[in-house]
């Protein structure tokens, strides 16, 4: 595993909202550009983070040249390819492989950017294997039980970074009934957890890598108007609680249908804007994708999404967005931000795992999922109320690369006192990690285009 190298986060903690400090309250939509739109995503993010994802930027072009371009959903697809990771912080690229390099990569190590590397180390399986290798523990889609000591279900699973096998967390089925946990005896996970990994592994036909890990929290800016954009809060008028905007996209097959998504799991039906509780539209269970946790919501009276996401704490109202310039793949190693409508954005998040499929709460289970952690300790990864939130790198110039939408949130962590857009009805609930769906499956599913510019 690459080192973790430092970086500055930024902080979406601030003052309680007063009206005249709600983003609908902006006069006008205000579209800078150059150190201008960086400074409204970053705040007062220092250059080192701006650094890195310049040089992650070129890491991750020699890495779609040694994929051929495939979005990481796809390269299974890849004989012998098994994982790869970046390391911004050294300008090196570590690639796990199964056996002979092909010709394609060979060429690809021969010309090199200056001052990167790469290191190739072996891997016991490819991509593929363990991909069929997970689904011998799948059933119709979803997890299989597993019958140990302590009967439990599987939360999460994937491929082993370094190909060694799968990654696989679970939890005993009584954590869910506390009724049970009263009549049934202790059991350390010390001692559960080599039973759950000896059945998975067998099952498998590979070794399986089992923790035991709580299950992920299902996250649920104030107010926008058209064209509407990502970043924004919003909820449902029957009693929902906050959730955000993710991108602006339209549908070609549907005559250019308009939709600005959310997380499948802040539900179908009417949306309103957070702080004014104005109508925005309406969400049909069939523009969306329960497995890649999205939703399309369809904006007002044929009004339009737009290309553009809110940047700032969640309190800014300045009005200030960031244009979307495209869309990318997620390497582990990555740094990206999000910027969510509760908390606000962030950045220093580091991509820890990809390829993994989990499960949230509502029981859905999630396909692919990308996981981030926080790496300053004075920050937090997300706050409940995130949901559906645009994660993204900053690409210079005021531009945005959309990676992905906020799911579910996990490693619990204390708030520090920071406010949220909605701590006037609960109290703020922090996370030093984060799950997020990549924008190239979601797209994809849904024959969407992401939208880039305000039609």
């Amino acid at each position: 595993m690459s080192a973790i190298a430092p970086a500055i986060a930024i902080s979406g903690d601030g003052a309680l909202i007063t009206p005249s400090a709600q983003p609908g309250n902006a006069p006008k939509k205000k579209l800078p550009a150059g150190a201008t739109g960086a400074a409204a995503l970053l705040g007062a993010a220092k250059p080192e983070v701006i650094e890195l994802m310049k040089k992650q930027e070129v890491l991750d072009k020699v890495v779609d040249r040694i994929t051929g371009g495939q979005e990481e959903q796809n390269r299974d697809r890849i004989p012998g390819f098994s994982e790869v990771e970046v390391d911004p912080g050294v300008n090196r690229i570590t690639l796990h492989w199964k056996g002979e390099l092909s010709d394609t990569v060979h060429g690809v190590l021969q010309d090199l950017p200056k001052d990167v590397s790469v290191q190739v180390v072996p891997a016991k399986y490819s991509k593929a294997e363990l991909h069929a290798a997970r689904e011998k523990l799948l059933s119709n889609g979803k997890p299989i039980p597993i019958a140990a000591k302590r009967p439990s279900h599987i939360n999460s699973i994937g491929p082993s970074l370094d190909g060694s096998g799968l990654d696989l967390g679970y939890e005993t089925d009584d954590e869910r009934a506390p009724e049970m946990q009263a009549v049934l005896p202790p059991l350390p996970a010390e001692e559960l957890t080599p039973q759950v990994e000896a059945i998975a592994s067998a099952i498998a036909g590979v070794e399986v890598h089992a923790r035991h890990q709580a299950m992920v929290v299902d996250l649920t800016r104030g107010e926008d108007s058209e064209p509407w954009y990502g970043g924004a809060g919003i909820h449902q008028p029957a009693g929902g609680t906050i959730c955000s905007t993710g991108f602006g996209v339209y549908k070609p097959s549907a005559q250019g249908k308009n939709f600005v998504t959310t997380a499948w799991h802040c539900g179908a039906g009417s949306y309103e804007t957070w702080y004014s509780h104005q109508y925005m539209g309406y969400a049909n269970e069939g523009d969306g994708n329960a497995a890649d946790d999205t939703i399309g919501i369809i904006p007002r009276d044929s009004q339009h999404s737009g290309g553009y996401v809110y940047g700032g704490p969640w309190n800014e109202s300045s009005g200030y967005a960031l244009q979307v310039s495209g869309f990318g793949g997620n390497n582990v190693g990555d740094y990206v931000c999000h910027s969510a409508a509760n908390s606000g954005a962030h950045c220093g998040l580091r991509v820890l795992q990809v390829d993994r499929q989990i499960q949230g709460p509502n029981k859905v289970w999630r396909k692919f999922a990308d996981q981030v952690v926080q790496t300053d300790p004075n920050d937090i990864a997300a706050a409940n109320g995130d949901s559906g939130g645009p994660v993204v790198t900053e690409l210079g110039g005021g531009k945005l690369q959309a990676r992905g939408t906020i799911t579910s949130l996990e490693k619990e962590t204390n708030c520090g006192g920071r406010a949220t857009s909605d701590g006037g009805t609960r109290t703020p609930w922090c996370f030093n990690g984060m799950w997020y769906v990549p924008i190239s499956q979601t797209l994809a599913d849904m024959g969407w285009v992401l939208r880039t510019d305000n039609p």
